[in-house]
């Protein structure tokens, strides 16, 4: 018995959920992460991290993180750059892992 379909409590410790990619999943997964190795993605990622640099100092509108202007303009701005981090690294994340996948799907077979 599994976690997916055992009772409530019936799982033991040891259960952990199994994930097996399909073929077409695993096929685009080894598509990514082949592109996250050439040189193209590498200036995607050089960009992604310098506009993630830029938020980090930069509020969406230019004005600088640290400065004194309107706290309820700032808070909402503070949010927007945060979010756009978030994407950034969300996308550099989504290629590293694809990586992470098909290294292990070599490794297991």
């Amino acid at each position: 018995m599994n976690p997916s379909n055992a009772i409530m409590g019936d799982a033991t410790g040891i259960d952990l959920p199994q994930a097996t990619p399909d073929e077409n999943s695993l096929n685009e997964e080894k598509n990514m992460a082949r592109y996250s190795k050439t040189k193209e993605f590498k200036r995607i990622r050089n960009w992604c991290q310098e506009r993630i640099r830029f938020y980090q100092t930069f509020l969406p509108d230019g004005q600088p993180v640290i400065g004194s202007y309107d706290t309820a303009k700032m808070g909402q701005n503070w949010i927007i750059a945060n979010t756009i981090i978030t994407e950034f690294n969300s996308l550099m994340n989504a290629y590293d892992t694809a990586y992470e996948i098909v290294e292990e799907e070599t490794k297991n077979g």
